[in-house]
């Protein structure tokens, strides 16, 4: 573990190096897109999540109270077989990976047939079972049903109290919506208000809790025990934009431009893993999973995938 904690960060940063670096060797349309056509909206778009950031350390700095929430952390947590856990954690990320791939082939046979309601389930059922229903049980419970001590940390993170962990989050959660809403909304416009909309977004906004619970509650928190807190924070940010490449042909979510996985996998690593460094630090200060929530809800408004845009009025 000790090895764990001093070149955990350093190994995890040089793998998203690497797997930024190689997809733009060897495919030119990345190169393209990142060097040519996309560099300054590269630039700009991370630019909010990076100022949010610091805002977000200056505030939990000024008046929150980290070491003793990290001292809570650390208290639920005991008794608990961290790398055990995480390999369970890693396996049930598999499982969605490999659900969403089948749950592809079975409906592509009626592609014409399916709508984007339906596109929006299969993603709803796939991150409901593998990411919060399976790991819930077999992590946060963790057979410590007699006691309560399994129950710890979804009452942690979810029965949020202190004033601290909220105003600290909502700070920074606003600034960073109304800095990328400032430079998208006039170049993409809002969708239409619509009964669609609003079941769309509540169904983000479950898969958003599923998500956030999953790779920041469980995952992360894990990751931090193991390679301390910001080799925790960049590991689980690849993990996620991992993910999102090699789902991106079967998720009506994904934002990719589906081209090829090497394509995919550069600018997961350039989109997805940034806004993941900023939700991961945001979970280290505050431990508040509504307000990953929140940021997660808000950019899926500015930023709807197309595949759900064809489904509205």
């Amino acid at each position: 573990m000790a090895v764990l904690r001093k070149w955990g960060l350093a190994c995890w940063t040089g793998l998203g190096v690497l797997l930024v670096a190689l997809p733009m060797v060897v495919n030119s349309g990345l190169r393209t897109d990142v060097l040519e056509e996309s560099a300054v909206l590269f630039l700009i778009s991370w630019s909010p999540m990076l100022i949010s950031g610091i805002v977000a350390w200056g505030l939990v700095k000024t008046f929150g109270d980290r070491d003793g929430l990290d001292l809570r952390v650390t208290q639920v947590l005991i008794g608990h077989p961290i790398p055990r856990e995480v390999a369970r954690t890693s396996l049930f990320l598999l499982c969605f990976v490999l659900c969403m791939f089948v749950l592809s082939l079975i409906f592509g046979m009626y592609e014409a047939e399916i709508g984007a309601d339906l596109k929006m389930s299969v993603a709803l059922v796939s991150r409901l079972l593998f990411l919060f229903t399976l790991p819930v049980l077999a992590l946060d419970r963790s057979g410590f049903t007699v006691d309560g001590r399994g129950l710890g940390m979804p009452a942690l993170v979810m029965k949020v109290t202190e004033p601290w962990r909220w105003a600290g989050p909502l700070i920074p959660v606003v600034l960073v919506l109304g800095l990328i809403g400032t430079l998208l909304v006039p170049r993409l416009g809002l969708p239409p208000l619509s009964v669609e909309l609003i079941g769309f977004l509540l169904a983000f906004v479950l898969i958003a809790l599923c998500e956030e619970i999953f790779f920041r509650a469980m995952l992360q928190t894990r990751l931090e025990v193991l390679m301390g807190r910001w080799g925790g924070i960049v590991s689980t940010s690849v993990l996620f934009a991992l993910t999102y490449a090699l789902i991106q042909p079967y998720d009506a979510l994904a934002q990719l431009p589906g081209q090829d996985i090497v394509h995919d996998l550069g600018l997961a690593l350039l989109t997805y893993a940034v806004a993941g460094l900023f939700y991961g630090y945001l979970w280290a200060c505050f431990r508040n999973v509504w307000a990953n929530v929140l940021i997660r809800a808000g950019l899926f408004l500015l930023i709807m995938p197309p595949d759900l845009q064809t489904g509205l009025p």
